[in-house]
C-alpha cells in the first residue's frame, strides 16, 4: 500500500471500516474497538456469537491502558512483543466494551511489532479488533486470495503488501497468573 492509501485506509477505519488483513500470527478481521456496529459486523461474518470476546491488538500497551484494570507499574510486562506471539487475558476496566470482552471479567490484548499494525495503531492513537478471519468452525483463511473469495463482498478493505506471521494462533496466558490457557498449535 502507499503512504496515502495507508493513510485513507486509517482514516476508514476511524469511521468504521471493517477489514481483512494479515497479523502477526494468522490472517485476521479487524476494525476499531470502539465502534460497537463494525464489531457487530465483524461477528455477523465470522458466525459467532458475542460472548467469546474478542483480541485488542496493538503496536503499545499505552493505546489499550484504558480497557485495562491494573496498575501502570504492571503494564512492564505486557509493554514489549515477545519472541514469540502471547495474547493476555487482562481484568478489564469499567470501560472495557463488553462487545470487546464477551461475558468475561477479562480482555485479550496482544502487542506486536507488526508494521501494518503498528502504523494503524499509532495513527489511530487505539488498538485494532483482531479476530481470526474464518467462518465460525472453520479453517482461516491462509492469504489475500482466500480472504478475497471468502469474505470479498463482506468486507470495506483487504490489506495486502505486508507480511503474515506463522500462520498459527498466538498461545493465550492469563495475565494475573501465568496459566497457559491456549498453546501455538
Amino acid at each position: 500500500m502507499s503512504p496515502w492509501a495507508l493513510n485513507r485506509f486509517v482514516h476508514q477505519v476511524s469511521r468504521g471500516a471493517v477489514f481483512g488483513y494479515p497479523t502477526d500470527t494468522v490472517w485476521g478481521f479487524g476494525c476499531h474497538p470502539l465502534i460497537a456496529a463494525s464489531v457487530s459486523r465483524i461477528l455477523q461474518i465470522k458466525n459467532r456469537g458475542p460472548d467469546k470476546g474478542l483480541i485488542l491488538l496493538s503496536s503499545r500497551i499505552e493505546y489499550c491502558a484504558a480497557y485495562l484494570a491494573v496498575e501502570a507499574d504492571q503494564l512492564d510486562l505486557l509493554r514489549s512483543p515477545g519472541e514469540q506471539p502471547v495474547t493476555w487475558l487482562v481484568t478489564a476496566s469499567e470501560f472495557c466494551p463488553d462487545w470487546i470482552r464477551g461475558i468475561y471479567p477479562t480482555v485479550a490484548i496482544r502487542i506486536t511489532s507488526h508494521p501494518l499494525i503498528q502504523f494503524v495503531c499509532d495513527a489511530l492513537k487505539a488498538p485494532l479488533v483482531s479476530t481470526s478471519a474464518n467462518r465460525s468452525g472453520k479453517a482461516t483463511v491462509r492469504n489475500s486470495i482466500q480472504m478475497r473469495r471468502q469474505f470479498g463482498a463482506e468486507l470495506d478493505y483487504i490489506v495486502t503488501g505486508f507480511p503474515t506471521g506463522s500462520l498459527q494462533p498466538s498461545e493465550i496466558k492469563s495475565f494475573n497468573n501465568g496459566t497457559i490457557v491456549r498453546t501455538r498449535s
